[in-house]
């Protein structure tokens, strides 16, 4: 798959940035019709062959990578008068340029290839760096998102806040070669982004002015806008040393967990109000954030957030742009994005699980079904008809086949250690050993109090503050997580299963199916309710089946709208209560974390009982209710065992009520 993708773009696109894969040509900047701010990553710099540099060392592909390397030192100049953005290329140029220098470099200490080198590369990253760096000649020290020209100037409008997460860190790697200047450039403007925090709760927003630093977009969450700033706190840990980069990544999660994380969905908030979510859809971007979760230690909740991903890609073949709570799409555009596999790389690193090992084999099989086409992979620009998009982004090569080949292949099969690196947000590799190989580092003053840096390594075994709703690991290796949360003191965190139990005949009350709670509508009824489907079955539109509705439990199939809109519609209706079923066929309490649904915002109006089953647990009462008139079940907290206690029990989804 690799070979096509690349090879595509050498033989159709270069030295162009990208490769056009329906029209077998590269695009360049100018000579295209405008995407508006997707072009800003083009900056007329073989972006896709830079970014590619150290994926392929990583394939074993040694011979294309000393061509490449001599590709980029002879061809590629970066005083290239167009304007670019910061952020793009800060994360994908100048990481490429060190991601590939750092692999020459392993490669011609070995002694057997690329003895011409002499840090080309590397010269390339520091004098991109520098021209970076007037990005930050503004009144708060917070960045310009966009560089006028890379000779010279800069340009206007609010930054993203991973914009501070993603170019403190890959600065503070070219400090590590060259000077302290360009990290105490990037220190400060992460400094402003702290201190703009909102101080009660540690929440960020997701867009703040750069003048005069106020919070342009308040919604808070882990997505789009704000991604790399959580993960570039952890990892400027690691590889600098510094413990307030480490404070403040706690302060920050435990922010997360208690008013984002909404298990299994990760929901925006209001900075200044984080009680109500602020919108009821999640963006693809989010998906990185079980693999930094790994990292943290926390592994129970990053395997649930996964699991829903894993859901969401199964019922619409990739992840959506936007989705809802509910699994329907919001934004359907998909550009081969890489968080999932990501995500599910290290996971399974984690874990050893081989689930994830079938999650990686259906993310191939989707891109090969799906986006592979005569010259390359083209982006989805909508899951739902399959219509493709002339466009193979940079980050497809170097992050997506990187992830799928290391969770496929065997440690021993690589050229190098993949545990002795750490991955930017781009996937680029970069030695742990940069955060020996440095001079005694500095205090931080930039604030007004000193932090003594942590000067050796703190890639090893990390000592965390006790947290809040966390996972029990107290130490773990940020190397990769060797031991497994304890499972009993884990699940005493998880969702707590509820019991949809039939009691009429022939069933007396030996049938139970395992269901999901809701975080809004009332309390489970102690009292016995009749079944009847609802028309329309998924319930988005006005009953029709008013008369049968009214005073019993109505069947609604998940999908098409949220969870909230059907229960209002049922509720007015009359109905007593509502079961709601997935429409992912196959579904299974026995294979799946326990789904909690959540509402739409405000949700104080719905006053019945709500809860889920997923397809099989749910296709017993649809059985049921097709061979027998009337089905009468009771809603609860656990099973009543009838006539005797358990022994003629049927528990679909047992291993809910066996914990």
């Amino acid at each position: 798959m690799f070979d096509h993708a690349y090879g595509s773009y050498m033989k159709h696109a270069y030295p162009a940035d990208e490769l056009m894969p329906l029209s077998c040509r590269g695009r360049v900047r100018g000579m295209e019709p405008s995407r508006g701010d997707v072009d800003d990553a083009l900056g007329k710099f073989s972006l896709t062959l830079i970014d590619t540099l150290d994926t392929l060392v990583v394939l074993n592909k040694l011979d294309e990578f000393e061509d490449a390397v001599r590709k980029v030192v002879l061809d590629v100049r970066l005083d290239n008068d167009v304007v670019v953005s910061v952020f793009e290329t800060n994360i994908r140029v100048l990481g490429g340029l060190l991601g590939g220098h750092i692999m020459a470099d392993m490669l011609k200490a070995q002694g057997m290839r690329l003895q011409w080198y002499k840090d080309e590369l590397l010269h390339l990253a520091r004098d991109l760096g520098y021209r970076l760096l007037p990005a930050f000649n503004t009144t708060s020290g917070l960045p310009y998102p966009r560089l006028i020209s890379v000779r010279n100037g800069v340009g206007t409008t609010p930054v993203c806040s991973w914009v501070e997460g993603r170019v403190i860190w890959r600065l503070c790697v070219v400090y590590v070669h060259s000077s302290l200047r360009s990290q105490d450039t990037a220190r400060r403007a992460l400094d402003v982004l702290w201190e703009k925090r909102q101080k009660g709760n540690d929440l960020v927003g997701t867009v703040i002015n750069i003048h005069n630093g106020d919070w342009v977009r308040r919604d808070s969450g882990v997505g789009a806008g704000i991604d790399s700033y959580y993960e570039y706190l952890m990892k400027a840990y690691i590889l600098l040393g510094d413990d307030t980069y480490l404070d403040r990544f706690n302060a920050h999660y435990v922010a997360i967990m208690k008013y984002i994380s909404q298990p299994p969905l990760l929901l925006n908030v209001h900075m200044h109000n984080p009680t109500v979510s602020i919108r009821s859809w999640m963006d693809s971007l989010l998906a990185f954030f079980p693999g930094l979760q790994v990292l943290r230690g926390d592994l129970k909740p990053a395997i649930e957030t996964h699991e829903m991903l894993y859901q969401v890609t199964k019922q619409h073949k990739f992840l959506p742009e936007a989705f809802t709570s509910d699994f329907a799409v919001y934004w359907a555009q998909h550009p081969l994005r890489p968080e999932f596999a990501e995500s599910t790389y290290f996971l399974y690193k984690a874990t050893r699980d081989p689930y994830y090992l079938q999650v990686g084999k259906s993310i191939v099989e989707s891109l090969n079904e799906y986006a592979r086409v005569a010259c390359g992979f083209a982006a989805v620009q909508d899951v739902r008809t399959g219509r493709h998009e002339d466009r193979m982004d940079s980050f497809f090569l170097a992050e997506m086949f990187k992830y799928l080949y290391l969770l496929f292949t065997e440690k021993r099969d690589l050229p190098l250690d993949i545990d002795d690196f750490i991955f930017t947000t781009e996937a680029h590799l970069l030695p742990l050993s940069l955060s020996t190989a440095r001079p005694p580092c500095p205090r931080n003053m930039t604030l007004g109090y000193s932090v003594t840096l942590a000067c050796q390594s703190p890639y090893s075994v990390v000592s965390l503050p006790p947290q809040q709703d966390a996972s029990p690991l107290g130490l773990f290796s940020l190397k990769f997580i060797t031991e497994l949360v304890d499972p009993p003191a884990a699940e005493q965190q998880g969702i707590s299963p509820l019991a949809v139990q039939v009691l009429s005949p022939p069933f007396f009350g030996r049938t139970v199916l395992t269901a999901g709670p809701a975080q809004f509508g009332m309390d489970l009824t102690k009292q016995e309710h009749g079944v009847v489907l609802s028309e329309p079955y998924q319930a988005c539109a006005a009953i029709s089946n008013r008369k049968e509705v009214q005073g019993k439990m109505a069947l609604a199939q998940r999908g098409e709208c949220m969870f909230a809109t059907k229960a209002r519609n049922l509720q007015e209706a009359g109905a007593s209560g509502v079961i709601f079923i997935d429409n992912a066929e196959g579904s299974c309490s026995e294979e799946m974390v326990l789904f909690q649904m959540v509402g739409d915002g405000s949700t104080s109006d719905i006053v019945i009982p709500l809860v889920f089953l997923f397809q099989k647990e749910g296709q017993v009462l649809l059985d049921a209710l097709s061979q027998h008139r009337n089905v009468d079940v009771l809603l609860a907290t656990k099973p009543v065992f009838l006539g005797g206690g358990k022994r003629n029990q049927t528990v679909v989804g047992a291993e809910h009520w066996m914990r």
